[in-house]
């Protein structure tokens, strides 16, 4: 087995941004980065991404591209690959601000361990529940109005910094987590197996049927909007016929 700790997180430039004079702040939570790099800091993690970002969406893997369809639907946009999708004007800003540059990304381990050089994780939940205080340290000072929980195990995990929830929608919550208010959407890691999976845009039910309606009800509690009844807006989006039976948590 090898470990590498001190993997930080990313912090978009313009995470702390306002949508229709509305502060948004998205979060996304995942579980490590299965990679053996030691000391990564902010503004390596910062470039990695931003790497990324500058990548067809084709060419980004899995979780990047799951991660890309998620910040379009929680700023109330719908799915796609195209690039002006991707792209934010914000006052003040002159030029578009790539939406992988609005947004952080917090894994629950802050170290991998991993089946010697390869990206097999070996990590474990004791090393969740040691990490899980530098979490909560993160989530209260990014005072996040979204979070959007990747993977089953992380859901689980992340619940026991939370009090006071309220269930919104499928998926979808409202929750003291860490001591911050905030909303917190819940799915499976986009690059899942089987019907579970959601970083493709094609064969995956998952994304249409599950992760489509709860972030788009969450755009509309950011914006001050009720969600509709039975998140109708699903309908505007293309939707599989396999339904998703495994929720988390």
């Amino acid at each position: 087995m090898e470990f590498a700790a001190g993997q930080l997180s990313h912090v978009g430039r313009h995470y702390d941004f306002s949508l229709d004079g509305v502060p948004i702040r998205i979060l996304v939570i995942a579980m490590d980065t299965a990679r053996l790099r030691e000391s990564v800091t902010l503004e390596q993690r910062h470039a990695e991404v931003m790497e990324s970002a500058r990548l067809p969406f084709n060419s980004r893997n899995p979780h990047m591209q799951g991660v890309a369809s998620a910040l379009r639907l929680a700023v109330g946009r719908e799915t796609g690959s195209d690039r002006a999708g991707e792209l934010l004007h914000l006052d003040a800003v002159r030029a578009p601000v790539h939406l992988f540059d609005a947004y952080a990304m917090a894994n629950m381990r802050l170290c991998s361990a991993t089946v010697g050089e390869t990206m097999k994780s070996l990590s474990n939940p004791t090393m969740s529940r040691n990490c899980l205080p530098h979490m909560a340290a993160t989530i209260k000072i990014l005072q996040p109005t979204l979070c959007i929980v990747q993977g089953v195990e992380v859901y689980k995990t992340i619940t026991a910094l939370m009090t006071s929830r309220r269930q919104l929608a499928p998926h979808l919550e409202q929750a003291r987590l860490a001591g911050v208010d905030t909303l917190v959407a819940a799915f499976t890691h986009p690059s899942a197996r089987g019907i579970h999976r959601w970083g493709r845009l094609t064969g995956v039910p998952y994304l249409y049927e599950t992760v489509v309606p709860a972030l788009w009800a969450a755009h509309r509690l950011m914006a001050g909007r009720p969600a509709p009844a039975g998140n109708a807006t699903v309908q505007q989006q293309r939707r599989p016929t396999v339904t998703n039976r495994q929720p988390p948590g």
